[in-house]
């Protein structure tokens, strides 16, 4: 149909992380990424939290969750064990300094779904929104 709009769809994401640094980061790529109809963020300052927002929002709230491991009050590892108890199944990828095998293979093994290595770049967050059909 010529002339017709093109829905373009909001990604809504859920970034878990404690170190503003980093959030900042994030945020700056979100917002350059390669998403159509852009991206609404949400954040966590902790695994406790993200679970929270979570359970309030329901199993559809977000498209996509990225999670650091070491946090305060809860870690990525046990919040993403949670989230996935929620019966949620939206992507989630493990981001942590820590990128030795066994590291990732504990994020894999409580849910979720990819892990990249920080610092998060806008190569690895293309990637990533590729991944999962959210670019």
């Amino acid at each position: 149909m010529a002339g017709a709009a093109v829905q373009r769809r909001v990604v809504r994401v859920l970034l878990v992380e404690d170190e503003e640094i980093h959030r900042v980061l994030a945020r700056a790529l979100l917002k350059s990424s390669a998403v159509g109809g852009g991206v609404e963020l949400d954040e966590a300052g902790n695994g406790a939290e993200a679970v929270r927002r979570v359970r309030e929002g329901g199993a559809g709230a977000y498209d996509l969750i990225i999670t650091d491991r070491q946090m305060p009050v809860m870690d990525g590892h046990e919040a993403t064990r949670q989230i996935r108890a929620l019966g949620v199944t939206t992507p989630i990828v493990g981001l942590s300094s820590d990128c030795r095998p066994l590291d990732v293979d504990a994020f894999l093994e409580a849910g979720a779904d990819d892990f990249t290595p920080k610092p998060l770049s806008k190569e690895k967050l293309n990637h990533i929104l590729a991944k999962f059909n959210l670019a």
